[in-house]
């Protein structure tokens, strides 16, 4: 097994040349010791193999560092291990790459850390998939940003979860889009 502090020395290039089945035997430890720019050869394939526990040593750096396409490798169970810091390297193209099936791992800090312009790529089939306790990290800025058909994939109990602040954020075609 490769130390976790030998993972310092990686950078874009080497990560590239990863097979991406090799990703199974990364640990959190071993992505938490990485330079954040390594995280700039990261792929979809390499996100499919890599364990759900590893996503523990990401950070904000290493998620802005991220290529937007990595993003399609994401599901649930990863989404549940990454701290919640990581997301406030989310950025709008990554959401737009993101599988809607990943928002079943949010939550309300994870929401609440994520930069207001990264909801400018969430859409309504991300929103049917998100649990409605993640909306309780929903501000007026985030609601703000986001596209107004994206609504549409809102339900009752996501609405509930919205902290009343957040609905400021909301203008009429958003209003609009809820399905009712």
């Amino acid at each position: 097994m490769i130390p976790p502090e030998a993972m310092g020395g990686m950078d874009a290039s080497m990560m590239e040349m990863i097979p991406p089945h090799a990703m199974e035997g990364m640990s959190a430890d071993m992505i938490a010791e990485m330079p954040p720019h390594a995280m700039e050869g990261m792929d979809p394939a390499m996100m499919e193999f890599m364990p759900p526990e590893a996503m523990q040593g990401m950070d904000a750096d290493m998620m802005a560092a991220m290529p937007p396409d990595a993003m399609q490798g994401m599901d649930a169970p990863m989404m549940e291990f990454m701290p919640s810091e990581a997301m406030g390297g989310m950025d709008a193209s990554m959401m737009d790459m993101m599988p809607p099936h990943a928002m079943q791992g949010m939550d309300a800090d994870m929401m609440a850390e994520m930069p207001p312009h990264a909801m400018e790529g969430m859409d309504a089939a991300m929103m049917e998939f998100m649990p409605p306790e993640a909306m309780g990290g929903m501000d007026a800025d985030m609601m703000g940003a986001m596209p107004p058909d994206a609504m549409a994939g809102a339900y009752g109990d996501m609405l509930e979860a919205l902290p009343p602040g957040a609905l400021e954020g909301m203008d009429m075609s958003m209003i609009t889009s809820i399905p009712l």
